[in-house]
């Protein structure tokens, strides 16, 4: 059990600086784990939250030096660390129930704080090792107008390191609401995978202060480790790959049995078809024997190296955004940006297909990269460039007018054994490149 390591590697640590600068961030810190998911487990572990810890640890000290030593009250507030003795004393007397001033005289038992020491032992079953992060924001799509499974799970990991982010914030600065990709042979379900556009995959998390190493896969061995390596410190995982099969991205929030087992999320988790195995007890999924059928890749993220300013972000994403639009060899098997919405256009006019799933599984796969481009509109906005977000505001228009034309629900499945009905689909995707193309002129 790491995590209860962890703990008293964190009671030991604030025992050794009581009066230093303490928080739930620098104590993180100390251990290498990550702040807010330390903060989760040490409440859980302890009952405490680490402020009450060391406030209690240090009241107690205080309340000892008053007994023992008769020590002056002005000195044990400012070296308990509060900035008046007002506050110490209010602080002193909700714990104790009486003023420090009067303590030593008022015939009140002396009850210590004492240090937590954790004495965890656990029997039977398989001698393997488990560890999670707890309490991670879900990933899935109970959010209709949020579907990217990268971008969620990109939120959901930043914000289980203490971060504050948005679904639309994200999808915006890693350049993801402006992708496009299509298959330059044959239909390809997976054109919105993050993946596909290897480009974001640093700037992502660049752009939020960490740096972040993309690792392809190895032998189990290694690759196993670095998960659990990562898990250990407080770090999710992001897997560009399934974990589960049928997934584009997977959020690894834990392992067991040594590795054996992973636990995250992911929006294919709920579906029996796809991941039948059952859930964790904590809510996660979990995916024994993950490694036999994973060809993809998967993104450790490093510590927070500071955020970068609000113009560096926006310059930088700027140059990103442009790659993705007009850059044709972004990804050589695909057709990418203004030649994806042609190519995606053409595909639907000129192929031939025996089953009507097929396109229309296209057609709902990368209506989602569609669908972000809404993001857009306030990321510019947001940035003194109404020109530019005038213009994503009506490509979100149309965007939305894709969903309306074929709907998301293969209710339209008709459509597809006539090539004129799926001709105001494809004017539309030739619309949004023809404005994408005078938005590249204005960055």
């Amino acid at each position: 059990m790491i995590w209860v390591e962890k703990i008293q590697e964190a009671v030991n640590y604030i025992e050794d600086n009581l009066f230093g600068e303490l928080n739930a961030e620098s104590v993180g810190r100390a251990i290498n784990y990550a702040p807010s998911s330390f903060s989760v487990i040490f409440s859980a572990v302890t009952g405490y939250s680490v402020s009450e810890y060391i406030r209690f640890r240090r009241l107690s000290y205080a309340a000892k030096q008053l007994l023992e030593k008769n020590a002056p009250v002005t000195g044990l507030s400012f070296e308990c660390g509060y900035e008046t003795v007002e506050a110490f004393s209010k602080a002193f007397k909700r714990f104790y129930g009486c003023a420090p001033s009067q303590f030593s005289k008022s015939g009140l038992k002396y009850h210590e704080f004492a240090p937590i020491k954790i004495n965890f032992k656990l029997t039977g079953g398989f001698s393997m090792t488990r560890n999670l992060i707890p309490g991670l924001q879900k990933v899935d799509w109970s959010d209709t107008r949020r579907q990217s499974e990268y971008v969620n799970s990109v939120v959901s990991a930043l914000n289980g390191l203490g971060e504050k982010l948005d679904y639309d914030t994200v999808c915006a600065v890693s350049g993801y609401a402006f992708a496009a990709s299509f298959s330059k042979e044959g239909w390809d379900f997976g054109n919105q995978r993050a993946a596909g556009f290897p480009i974001i995959l640093e700037h992502t998390f660049k752009m939020f202060g960490y740096r972040v190493t993309r690792y392809f896969k190895s032998d189990y061995e290694t690759d196993s480790r670095l998960i659990i390596e990562s898990i250990d410190r407080g770090f999710p995982v992001i897997s560009l790959g399934g974990i589960i099969p049928t997934a584009n991205e997977c959020l690894i929030s834990g392992y067991d049995n040594g590795g054996a087992v992973l636990l995250g999320y992911n929006p294919f988790m709920y579906i029996a078809d796809d991941h039948d195995e059952p859930h964790d007890d904590t809510g996660y999924f979990r995916k024994t024997g993950w490694h036999e059928h994973f060809q993809g890749s998967f993104l450790v993220i490093g510590e927070k190296r500071g955020e970068l300013p609000g113009e560096t972000v926006f310059a930088e994403t700027l140059k990103i955004i442009k790659r993705l639009i007009t850059e044709k060899t972004l990804v050589p098997s695909h057709n990418n940006g203004l030649e994806a919405h042609k190519a995606f256009a053409n595909a639907l006019l000129s192929y031939e297909w025996d089953d009507n799933f097929e396109p229309y599984m296209c057609v709902m796969c990368t209506y989602k990269l569609y669908l972000d481009r809404r993001c857009a509109v306030k990321f510019f906005s947001d940035n003194n460039r109404s020109d530019l977000a005038d213009i994503y505001r009506e490509i979100t228009g149309l965007c939305a007018k894709l969903g309306e034309i074929i709907p998301q629900d293969f209710s339209a499945g008709d459509m597809f054994g006539d090539k004129e009905k799926l001709k105001p689909y494809c004017d539309t995707l030739h619309e949004i490149c023809a404005l994408e193309e005078e938005a590249v002129k204005l960055m």
